[in-house]
């Protein structure tokens, strides 16, 4: 997985949505649907739930206090 799609992956994990991953990483929204797309292609995700809960099992974000 690339750098970016890890980004991609911590700021899912934190709930944002498409608009806000694209504006965040200063990319379009048609860039976000494709990193999102090979993040679950590589990870064999079926949808963003599973990403959250991948992100979280895996260190990638933490629950806010």
């Amino acid at each position: 997985m690339t750098e970016r799609e890890l980004d991609g992956l911590r700021l899912i994990g934190r709930g944002a949505t498409n608009t806000e991953i694209g504006q965040e990483l200063y990319i379009s929204e048609g860039t976000v649907k494709t990193h999102v797309g090979r993040i679950f292609s590589k990870l064999g995700l079926r949808d963003r739930a599973a990403a959250v809960v991948f992100a979280f099992d895996h260190g990638l974000v933490r629950p806010e206090s």
